[in-house]
């Protein structure tokens, strides 16, 4: 049903990474979960009334409070989807994020609501009017969260949108809150015990579980989340594919929103070879990986000397020194200025992201190793953090 929705309302619907597209499918998840929303708002708060079960009203407040998700979404699509301007000259892509922020925020109000409401359900119980009508409504809330949680899903992982995956989880939440408060409306027929506060408060905390997942799942990527290890890999794969690319590093990827991203990284090549044919494979490689990633790339070229015998046999043992010290470390950048009197070593050791080694004692540290090559020798080293 929601593929012929889709097919009827977006033009070039398969076009998913084009941003007027992407926000045509999210305007349109939103509006149809903001209906089914509306309904089970009206007709659970009606028979929760009836039926005097504090379960059915919590799980109405929580459709309630889906709707202010399905409208942060909303506008979230449409504030992602601006043009850049001078003040955001990225885009405002993340602007998607901020709108799972709000779900995250709303999913844990509503679960302290509910699990508050649950308690005085314990320890003050009221008896339960079971009603078919209501059994029907339940049943019905459930299907139709199953069909919200399965557009928003499919739609989320097809257009990559972190939001609509929070409002497809949410949808699945509520299937499980609902499935519950209906078990305790049938269980009303047999047993005067709280079943109705009891389940209200599980489920409380399963929601609030929910809410403190997404939260962590939006968030990550505002705070600048690692890229994707297998992306890079790809990526790495790729480059390292032409023949003019020797080798990467100082890699980094920006990540302004779904379908704006930016990498920039420091490709090695032969100072000995044409820099106009190199420059040229460097451009290609650069459109190439826009066209093949959606990511708009400026790459570096670091010219390295591959046949100066003494470059290479001292580039090896200062390798084998920094392997020594972790085997994680790494060197890059290396080359020699040599002197009347000393020689200066000069080269960037690799740390990983989160390495908390002093970087004064490790400076120390490689150069009295290198002192034991030759006491002519004197390392001139910056120390980078890796961003993956």
């Amino acid at each position: 049903m929601f593929q012929l929705i889709v097919k009827k309302t977006i033009s070039n619907y398969q076009a998913a990474h084009l941003p007027e597209v992407r926000e045509k499918y999210g305007t349109l998840c939103s509006v149809l979960s903001i209906i089914c929303n509306c309904i089970m708002v009206v007709f659970k708060l009606l028979f929760g009334f009836m039926t005097h079960s504090v379960a059915i009203q919590a799980d109405g407040l929580n459709n309630l409070s889906d709707m202010g998700s399905n409208l942060a979404t909303l506008f979230g699509f449409k504030l992602a989807g601006k043009h850049p301007d001078s003040d955001h000259p990225y885009g405002h892509g993340r602007y998607e994020y901020i709108a799972g922020l709000i779900i995250s925020f709303l999913i844990l109000l509503v679960a302290f609501s509910s699990f508050k409401e649950s308690l005085m359900k314990i320890i003050e119980p009221e008896k339960l009017s079971f009603t078919w009508g209501a059994v029907i409504v339940l049943i019905v809330s459930i299907l139709i969260k199953l069909w919200m949680a399965s557009f928003n899903k499919k739609t989320g992982n097809f257009i990559d949108s972190t939001s609509l995956k929070a409002a497809s989880q949410d949808s699945l939440n509520d299937v499980c809150a609902t499935f519950a408060t209906l078990v305790s409306l049938c269980l009303s027929l047999v047993t005067s015990f709280p079943v109705d506060g009891i389940i209200g408060v599980i489920v409380s905390i399963v929601v609030f579980k929910s809410g403190i997942d997404i939260f962590k799942d939006t968030v990550d990527p505002l705070l600048g989340k690692a890229p994707d290890k297998d992306l890079v890999e790809d990526i790495y794969q790729y480059v390292l594919s032409f023949d003019k690319v020797l080798g990467i590093h100082d890699f980094m990827l920006h990540d302004y929103g779904p379908g704006r991203q930016y990498m920039t990284f420091h490709a090695e090549v032969d100072c000995d070879e044409d820099m106009m044919e190199i420059h040229d494979q460097i451009d290609n490689i650069e459109r190439n990986l826009l066209d093949k990633y959606n990511i708009l790339t400026t790459i570096h070229m670091d010219p390295i000397d591959t046949k100066d015998e003494l470059t290479n046999d001292l580039k090896q043992q200062i390798e084998s020194i920094v392997k020594g010290i972790h085997e994680e470390y790494s060197i890059h950048d290396f080359r020699l200025i040599k002197g009347p009197t000393h020689t200066n070593l000069i080269f960037d050791v690799l740390l990983p992201a989160d390495d908390e080694i002093s970087h004064h004692e490790l400076k120390q540290q490689i150069a009295q190793e290198v002192q034991k090559i030759n006491t002519h020798y004197f390392c001139v080293i910056q120390i980078d953090h890796a961003f993956l």
